[in-house]
Order: C-alpha cells, then structure tokens, then sequence
C-alpha cells in the first residue's frame, strides 16, 4: 500500500477512534462532577454527546467545576497518557494516535479561548458550556481571565508534545517516502 494512503488512512481511523473516546471523557467530567453533588443520573450518551441528571446541591464552585470538568477533565486524561508517550516507537498509529489524541482536547480548549469575548458582546452560544461557566464566574472576575488560562493551558499541553516530540515523530513520519 502506497505510504501517503496508509498515512491518512491511519489519521482517519485515529480521529474515529478519538474522537468517541474524547467524547466519553467529556461527559465523564460532567457526570463526575453531578454525582459528587449528589445528582440523579437520568440520561447519558456519546452518540448524542449529553449527560443529563436531576437534583444535586451545586455551590457556586460546583457550577463552575460542572461546565469546566467537561473540558478539563479531558486535557488533563492527554496530558497523562502524552507523560507515557514512547518517541522511540516505530509503530506509526501509535504516533498519529497520541497526536490526535492530545489534540481534540486542545481544540475543545478553543472555544474557551474565543466564547469570553462573543460572552462579553452579549453573542455567547445560550446552552455552551463556557457560557454556562461564565455566566458564574463572571460575577466574580473579568470573562478574559477564562481566555487567557485557556491559552495557557493550551500552550501546556503543546508545549508538551513537542518535548516529548509527538509532534515531530508525526512530522518525520508524513515526510517519509
């Protein structure tokens, strides 16, 4: 099989495969977080990316841990599996496996980057969870505080990637004839 179609083949089986599972972690965070404050679990779905519940006793701090765990939880499952990364691997999927894996929680992050400035514009998506979040935690602080630790933690996570040279492995591999 020609290189450059093994390549994106195993890129698109990685990403079906990553995507179900960042799903699932998401929701987790959620879930996690519902049934600390004591919730009733009524519904819960990767194929429709939700998790319901009824009840619970949320504070303030536990409305914010509700909306952020779903991405926080998330970055913070990559960044344990990213510690483990062999760069000396020389099993390809492996590589693009742990590329895509870091980097649907990165892209996720985005929308903590740029919902704080649609949020202070009054054109923040009703039902996402950064402006869930945000519509807590702005009574206390400016939303652009959310912006900025999401870029670091963003930054973290590459930063990460390209120490542990996940970034580069796929790059040498995309090169190779």
């Amino acid at each position: 099989m020609n290189k450059k179609i093994k390549n994106i083949l195993q890129i698109l089986l990685t990403a079906g495969l990553s995507l179900p599972l960042y799903i699932l972690i998401h929701e987790m965070g959620h879930l996690i977080v519902m049934l600390s404050a004591g919730a009733a679990i009524e519904d819960f779905s990767i194929f429709t990316a939700h998790v319901t519940a009824t009840g619970g006793n949320y504070t303030k701090t536990g409305e914010l841990w509700l909306q952020a765990n779903g991405a926080f939880l998330p970055v913070t499952c990559a960044l344990v599996y990213l510690l483990f990364y062999k760069k000396d691997s020389k099993n390809s999927f492996y590589h693009f496996f742990s590329y895509v894996a870091a980097m649907f929680p990165i892209g996720s992050m985005l929308a903590w980057v740029f919902i704080p400035f649609s949020y202070i514009n009054g054109n923040a998506p009703v039902k996402d969870d950064v402006t869930k979040f945000l519509n807590v935690f702005s009574e206390y602080c400016h939303p652009l505080i959310v912006s900025a630790m999401a870029v670091v933690i963003i930054g973290i996570v590459i930063a990460v990637m390209v120490k542990k040279e996940i970034v580069q492995n796929v790059i040498k591999i995309v090169k190779e004839k």
